[in-house]
């Protein structure tokens, strides 16, 4: 008896999600990426399409979010695909082309793609105005000037996303939908569980509410990594060895004397290969007063080296296995790709950097004369 409740128990907790439909654009292949509520990476493939027809099953055992990208000359096309969140046991059915597409099928999409179109204009007014921060940093605006218009306006952008997700909700504190939404409201910790707090009982002990339970989950490691690293800052930097690309073990420890740069990145990561050119410009100007060391992450072993060959990348490089060896990942506290870890010639960590910010170039000129 025991044994048939729990065989009950652990099929109600999984299933299979269905997509169908058709999207155009797609071409005959597309990239698919499985996330879970705290950024877990659940599954990344890549599927074979007949032109825009989609039929994809997935077994899923969470609640997650399913992002889907056309394939271009074999690269992801970011901006030609579609994200939905992920369920077990539902039919999603995905009718459109680019941002114009509408999600159908069983009752949790019908209700989502009610939710969706509720909460559209806030969320494209909030994506706008940090799309416009992100076009000034790169054109070079002053990052203070950036940083006050950010505190001063943002406040206000946020809120209104907030209020268009927590009406739904409290329109429909029983739907699965609305527990599921409350993972759009991103960072936004406070929002959540004034979210959750509306939900019923039984909304909240769903596989969906498992969505925002995770994004909670991931904002308290965002906290307790991000003090991590401002204690490393002036502090020895902790050392590691890893394999280099040729196969023989590269200590982090034995690159001291010049300044270091510790770069966290992978071939996946659109904004690493983006700022290549730039650090390949300052590699260059600082010739001997500078080395780089590459940690390769995420990749396979073969994808990694095709990528430093493809991109020319001149630096040391070393892959960093999840399954042996040491993790700088979690040394580092890596909160996103890119992380770069300027280190002084004594071996002590200087600033840590996430994401790709001209900034960064300014502070290299700034310490190594």
């Amino acid at each position: 008896m025991l044994a048939g409740m729990m065989a009950l128990g652990m099929m109600a907790q999984g299933g299979k999600l269905t997509v169908s439909g058709s999207y155009k654009g797609l071409g005959d292949s597309v990239r698919i990426f499985l996330v879970g509520g705290s950024g877990e990476m659940l599954l990344q493939e890549t599927r074979a399409i007949a032109g825009d027809k989609l039929d994809m099953t997935f077994d899923l055992d969470d609640a997650a979010m399913l992002y889907v990208f056309g394939l271009k000359d074999g690269q992801l096309s970011a901006d030609n695909g579609f994200a939905i969140p992920a369920l077990p046991g539902e039919h999603a059915v995905i009718e459109g082309a680019g941002d114009d597409y509408t999600m159908g099928g069983s009752q949790f999409y019908r209700d989502y793609e009610e939710a969706s179109n509720l909460i559209k204009a806030p969320q494209e007014a909030a994506r706008a105005f940090v799309n416009e921060c992100q076009s000034k940093y790169l054109a070079g605006v002053p990052e203070e000037e950036i940083d006050r218009e950010y505190e001063e306006k943002y406040p206000a952008v946020e809120q209104a996303v907030a209020d268009a997700v927590l009406g739904y909700v409290k329109a429909h504190p029983d739907a699965d939908a609305s527990a599921m939404l409350l993972s759009e409201l991103g960072s936004d910790a406070e929002h959540i569980k004034e979210g959750a707090a509306l939900l019923t009982e039984r909304a909240r002990g769903s596989l969906a509410a498992n969505m925002y339970k995770g994004v909670l989950a991931s904002i308290e490691k965002e906290k307790a990594n991000q003090a991590l690293q401002e204690g490393l800052e002036g502090n020895l930097a902790p050392d590691f060895t890893l394999n280099d690309i040729n196969g023989k073990p590269l200590a982090l420890s034995s690159l001291r004397g010049k300044w270091l740069i510790l770069d966290f990145w992978g071939s996946w990561c659109s904004w690493c290969i983006k700022g290549m050119p730039k650090m390949k410009e300052y590699y260059a100007k600082y010739a001997g007063k500078l080395e780089i060391l590459g940690v390769d992450c995420n990749d396979t072993v073969e994808k990694w080296k095709n990528a430093v060959v493809k991109h020319e990348i001149p630096w040391l490089h070393v892959y960093w296995d999840k399954e042996k060896g040491d993790n700088p990942v979690e040394l580092y506290a890596v909160r996103g790709f890119p992380t770069k870890v300027v280190i002084d010639p004594e071996g002590k960590v200087a600033k840590i950097i996430v994401g790709e910010d001209p900034a960064f170039y300014d502070y290299l000129d700034e310490v190594i004369k």
